[in-house]
């Protein structure tokens, strides 16, 4: 259900997508739109999945699709791997082991699902889908001038934040007049919805994507714009360019409302860090 819109007269260069359920809006979700209101430019859109939650936040840049009725084949996924442990935080190779997200496809599945849907909605009225995780912060203004920079453009598919292992997928903009992007969001589904994510050694979503984007790149079907670094470790998000801008709370952060010091590589100028 489509609970408001923002459809300016001109193509969108820019729509952020987002979901949560009622205890992430209670948590963090609520925070991250007031903040996206605050400090992203007037004229990028802000779609959120809602799961079992009203928003009560009301402004026209904001659209709240009904989580459960847009997303079916989400739906489908959940009642397939419902019973599975290697789907829900249990290590394939043990037979008790304690939970390890690694291995919680149906957790991270809400994500999925939203941006691939995303991806159809937005193809031909915008230029860049952004994913951002519904427990970020902005905490500072966002000039247009840096969304421009980081965008996906030309081959590049997708821009997200690289690093010595999987991706930190926080932040992921997909380039909607790629060639290839309707492929990308049926590849990325059927990841899930055929069983092939049971075969990799992680499946959550950030995982499974690196999967896909690597595969993509190998056989030249796009390529990829890195935010982060080869050499990276930990907390990437704050320690990019998006640290100057925004917080990503994850873990037990959330409760904390705020990263910490030690997450940091470098001393940050920002008031936010001071």
């Amino acid at each position: 259900m489509l609970l408001s819109k923002f459809w300016p007269a001109t193509k969108l260069r820019h729509v952020v997508v987002t979901t949560f359920h009622e205890k992430g809006y209670n948590e963090y979700g609520k925070r991250c739109i007031e903040t996206f209101l605050e400090y992203w430019p007037s004229d990028v859109a802000l779609w959120v999945y809602a799961e079992d939650v009203r928003v009560e936040i009301s402004d026209p840049r904001v659209t709240v699709f009904d989580h459960n009725a847009t997303l079916p084949k989400l739906q489908v996924f959940r009642r397939l791997y419902k019973d599975n442990p290697s789907a829900n935080g249990q290590n394939p190779k043990k037979k008790k082991a304690e939970y390890n997200f690694r291995w919680d496809a149906i957790r991270f599945s809400n994500k999925v699902f939203a941006v691939t849907d995303a991806i159809r909605r937005a193809h031909g009225i915008a230029d860049q889908l952004i994913w951002l995780d519904a427990d970020t912060v902005t905490h500072r203004e966002l000039p247009h001038s840096l969304i421009d920079k980081l965008a996906p453009r030309g081959r590049q598919l997708s821009a997200y934040l690289n690093r010595m292992s999987y991706p930190e997928c926080g932040w992921v903009g997909y380039n909607l007049n790629h060639m290839k992007i309707m492929d990308f969001a049926e590849r990325f589904e059927q990841s899930y919805l055929s069983g092939d994510f049971l075969k990799l050694k992680e499946n959550h979503d950030s995982y499974v994507f690196w999967k896909i984007v690597t595969a993509m790149e190998k056989d030249r079907e796009a390529k990829f714009k890195f935010l982060g670094s080869r050499f990276a470790r930990g907390h990437i998000f704050i320690n990019s360019v998006l640290g100057g801008y925004m917080d990503h709370l994850k873990g037990d952060r959330k409760a904390e409302g705020k990263s910490r010091a030690s997450d940091l590589s470098k001393k940050r100028s920002e008031l936010w860090w001071s």
